[in-house]
């Protein structure tokens, strides 16, 4: 099962934390075609000399999208990351000129790769900050991708830079306004991505209080991925905070109560 399609509506500041190459071409293209189709105009900043199968250009190409007729119009437009700052003070004068030149919104795609090539990690985290800023306060989704096999800290503090939500290997998870929601499904190949967003969205709960996880769209669980309920928590509960599962439903339901998550200190399943 792939995250990508139309349950993902690409809104806001959005990371793609891709496992493969392929997931990574595969999320890049949706959110690309979720922005031509929306009328907005596509901003995509990559290396230069990028290969042509990792460019965004071949990429949309190969899923017969008319890339000459959309750069032609000036809706889509790729650019070359070097020592121009591309970051929020830049893409908010980007807006700008979209919106007046007549089109809805404007989708801005980068990888963390390129971005670090060209700036300091910290005035990159500054960055990702402006940016999540501006996407809140004017029509702007931002495509942020890293890979999956960062460390588990860096994980974490990738999922807590991006208020639009993220999206993995089969998972998609978006805030809400008691904490998050979760789609798709969690195993192996993806708790330790659930893990981080679980201890991100814990992160910003105040001690004592209830954080509530929305698990009425996801659709599949496996003991592995139970457990990340459980390490992504940990520390919110030590500080008597609450966990609330809510809308758990059939297999789900049953593989928490296999591996305990239900009788854990501090959780509370609400079944849908």
């Amino acid at each position: 099962m792939e995250p990508f399609g139309d349950q993902v509506d690409w809104g806001g500041h959005v990371v793609l934390v891709h496992d493969d190459e392929a997931r990574r071409r595969s999320g890049l293209a949706s959110w690309a075609m979720n922005g031509l189709e929306r009328d907005a105009k596509v901003l995509y900043v990559e290396p230069p000399f990028e290969a042509p199968e990792r460019s965004l250009l071949g990429i949309l190409a190969r899923r017969k999208v008319d890339v000459e007729a959309a750069v032609a119009r000036g809706q889509l437009e790729v650019l070359t990351a070097d020592s121009t700052p591309h970051d929020a003070a830049w893409l908010a004068r980007v807006v700008d000129e979209a919106l007046a030149a007549g089109w809805s919104a404007v989708h801005w795609s980068t990888e963390a790769t390129s971005a670090w090539e060209t700036m300091p990690p910290a005035a990159h985290t500054e960055a990702e900050m402006a940016v999540d800023a501006l996407c809140r306060s004017m029509p702007v989704s931002a495509l942020c991708q890293y890979p999956a096999g960062l460390p588990q800290a860096g994980l974490e503090s990738v999922a807590a830079l991006h208020g639009g939500g993220l999206v993995a290997s089969q998972l998609r998870v978006t805030a809400s306004p008691e904490g998050l929601a979760l789609a798709g499904a969690i195993d192996a190949s993806n708790q330790r991505v659930a893990r981080a967003a679980l201890l991100a969205a814990a992160a910003t709960s105040a001690p004592g209080r209830r954080l509530v996880v929305d698990l009425s769209r996801l659709d599949f669980l496996d003991a592995e991925g139970s457990r990340a309920f459980l390490a992504g928590t940990t520390a919110h509960r030590l500080r008597h905070g609450t966990v609330c599962l809510k809308g758990v439903h059939g297999a789900v339901r049953r593989v928490l109560h296999l591996v305990g998550v239900d009788k854990a200190a501090g959780f509370s399943v609400e079944t849908a």
